[in-house]
């Protein structure tokens, strides 16, 4: 009788469901390149653009037992968004009729370009910087306190709402792109109305401010945000008793309180109370704002938005800009229902202010 050609090796390990990449835990797996990460996560993507790369490190390490580099989930993600929104180049190439429909479709729409001269070539310009603001927005912006918090821009309402008024690309935050924005800003979207601008003391915004005629004060009054501030005042002076103190210097409206505060830092450390006389009292202290920023101590409206519209500056140019239109087009459908069903006299957040 013949051998049997079968034979049975140990099991030393069960498997319950198979996954092509085994239980491999260096970057060495070949089989799971960019391509097939972004395969894996496009869905994902899909849903929110802002996935980040560390996050899809470890959804893939946490599902296929794999880890994988930041590099390679980096190039991963990057391939998702091309298959999803158009490569970066193709972006570029729709973005003339894609803004051209946008704002045939959406009249008063402003859209501004700036292009500088190609150091290779005198007949062909590079792309620097894009600035738009949406019709529906600029016409609101009427109805809104005369505040405009910088950082990303925008406003808000009489109920507390965000209003984002203008964006803009640009190559990179210098004081010709923040004068530039400002320029458009002014004579395109805000160009009869006095303004207060919060924001950071980012050296760009201040030289905007300072030397734009159409943002010098009677017109325009600069004030920077508290938060930012105290985050650079901390920086320099780790005390958690100075940093409650800078706060409450910056937000008290008491004149009693406020001297009282300044001592108390001067006695704790008198550099750290030097620091802060340095910078002018009428552009961080609400006691000395002279009501210009209505209420609004800090950018925190501005980074809220920002929040909303996460993951947009990984996106393609078009992309991205569909993206701003899209999320302010939900922001008035959702403000359109709140007025709608509003029963009292006044934006329910001012009624209950009123009521007090």
């Amino acid at each position: 009788m013949p051998r049997c050609a079968w034979y049975v090796r140990e099991i030393t390990r069960w498997v319950d469901a198979h996954n092509c990449f085994g239980s491999c835990t260096g970057n060495n797996n070949k089989n799971l390149n960019s391509a097939t990460i972004a395969l894996y996560i496009i869905h994902s993507i899909e849903k929110d653009v802002a996935y980040l790369v560390k996050h899809i490190q470890s959804d893939i390490k946490n599902s296929l037992n794999v880890d994988v580099s930041y590099d390679k989930a980096w190039h991963g993600r990057r391939k998702a968004i091309e298959s999803t929104y158009g490569t970066w180049e193709s972006n570029f190439d729709e973005l003339p009729k894609y803004i051209a429909a946008l704002q045939a479709s959406n009249p008063d729409t402003v859209v501004k370009w700036f292009h500088c001269p190609n150091s290779s070539s005198s007949h062909v310009e590079t792309f620097k910087y894009v600035f738009w603001a949406f019709g529906p927005a600029i016409d609101a912006f009427c109805l809104c306190r005369p505040v405009i918090s910088v950082d990303g821009c925008h406003l808000k309402d009489a109920n507390n709402s965000i209003l984002p008024v203008a964006y803009d690309i640009i190559d990179e935050k210098i004081s010709d792109s923040w004068g530039w924005f400002f320029y458009q800003l002014r004579h395109f979207v805000v160009p009869n109305k006095q303004l207060c601008v919060v924001s950071d003391r980012h050296k760009g915004i201040i030289h905007a401010m300072e030397n734009l005629p159409e943002w010098k004060e009677p017109l325009a009054y600069h004030r920077f945000g508290l938060r930012h501030i105290r985050n650079n005042f901390i920086q320099w002076y780790k005390n958690v008793c100075l940093k409650k103190l800078c706060w409450s210097i910056g937000s008290t409206t008491q004149i009693r309180k406020f001297v009282m505060y300044m001592n108390e830092i001067k006695n704790i450390n008198l550099e750290a109370w030097q620091y802060l006389k340095e910078i002018k009292r009428i552009q961080w202290c609400f006691l000395y704002d002279h009501n210009r920023r209505w209420g609004f101590l800090t950018t925190n409206i501005s980074e809220s938005l920002n929040n909303a519209l996460r993951g947009a500056r990984q996106l393609p140019i078009k992309a991205c800009i569909d993206l701003t239109f899209n999320r302010t087009v939900q922001l008035f459908r959702k403000y359109s229902d709140i007025a709608m069903n509003c029963n009292t006299p006044l934006p329910s957040c001012m009624w209950r202010l009123f009521r007090k």
